[in-house]
């Protein structure tokens, strides 16, 4: 049986400026991400794994990556990874960071075909990644299964953005996720396929009709690597039906505060790691960097839209009429994070 899901750890991507070869000509091409500085796409970043390979460049096309959301109106819209300052400095006192993440909109580009009983399995992981200078805790994730309805029966019409939606912290109790050390890894899988008996079981238990686009959240929080590759078993089911792995991120090793950046990078400028920042993030294929760039993308959480910053949405009918930016598919993310110290040692009876 062929896994549909993964957590290949030793191919998580980390972009390091590759001072061994010469610079790549980029011509008249147009921004990429993984450039490092998004005002200033003169050189090209190319990203390695943990395993050595070097993905090749249709790969980190169509390779699903995490976008921050800029919050200065004078300053570029979508921000890659390794352009990314932390915010929060993390320390002695504090260096542990515990974090909530809720998916505010996923958005199913113009082009992907969506027929009627078209649903899909999305997975999330994230949690500690090896690499941490940490050695309390155990290597865990907090790993996340939904299920989604992409088409709505009751109107004869694709889902709306805004009606996949979750707060995820609810399938994990309301527990923080938490990331020992400040240096976690990020995953993200879609899988769209028919309904199969055992998906609705699994997954169709809070449906509300057969209008209701997020079915349900199963929530795994802090599980092992082996636990994880249980899961990935039970949701490997999929293969035996006919499906299409809608989009996909390799882990991502992400510095969510300064400490952790130090510690990975050692100070060095030509280490360039990716860093999260609390806000809302996008994740979406590397190609499609250029175009929320040059749209200078706001988001709108009451339609659960991406659009230009030009559009005028006075006219709401624009946000779906003459937004380019339908075209992408994307979701869309708030992240919440402290800066804190675990304690490994906790035990109710003391």
């Amino acid at each position: 049986m062929t896994a549909l899901f993964s957590h290949r750890l030793d191919q998580t991507l980390t972009g390091i400026a590759d001072t061994g070869s010469a610079p790549v000509a980029r011509g008249a091409r147009s921004p990429r991400f993984g450039s490092g500085d998004d005002g200033n796409p003169a050189e090209e970043l190319p990203f390695r794994r943990d395993d050595g390979a070097r993905p090749s460049d249709d790969d980190l096309a169509n390779q699903f990556v995490v976008f921050q959301l800029g919050n200065d109106p004078a300053g570029p819209a979508i921000l890659s990874a390794e352009s990314v300052a932390p915010q929060l400095a993390g320390s002695d006192a504090a260096p542990d960071i515990v974090t909530r993440l809720s998916l505010t909109a996923f958005h199913l580009g113009a082009g992907e075909d969506v027929e009627p009983g078209t649903r899909a399995t999305m997975r999330i992981n994230f949690g500690k990644d090896p690499e941490s200078i940490d050695r309390y805790f155990d290597t865990a994730f907090w790993a996340v299964a939904a299920g989604l309805k992409l088409y709505d029966e009751q109107s004869a019409r694709p889902a709306q953005t805004k009606e996949l939606q979750a707060d995820l912290n609810r399938a994990f109790g309301n527990r923080p996720i938490e990331i020992p050390g400040g240096l976690g890894n990020l995953s993200f899988e879609v899988v769209k396929h028919e309904e199969p008996a055992w998906w609705k079981r699994l997954f169709g238990f809070l449906g509300s009709g057969a209008g209701t686009a997020l079915t349900s959240v199963l929530g795994f929080p802090a599980v092992t690597t082996t636990a994880i590759g249980l899961i990935d078993e039970l949701l490997g089911r999929l293969a035996d039906d006919d499906h299409e792995v809608l989009f996909r991120s390799a882990p991502m090793r992400l510095a969510l505060t300064q400490r952790a950046h130090g510690e990975f990078t050692g100070g060095n400028p030509r280490i360039r790691l990716g860093a999260l920042n609390p806000g809302y993030c996008i994740l979406a294929r590397g190609r499609d960097h250029a175009a929320l760039a040059a749209a200078d993308a706001v988001f709108y959480p009451t339609f659960g839209l991406l659009a230009p910053a030009r559009l005028d949405v006075r006219d709401v009918a624009n946000l779906g009429r003459d937004n380019p930016l339908n075209a992408l598919t994307y979701a869309v993310f708030r992240v919440q994070m402290k800066s804190v110290q675990l304690d490994p040692m906790f035990n109710f009876r003391s």
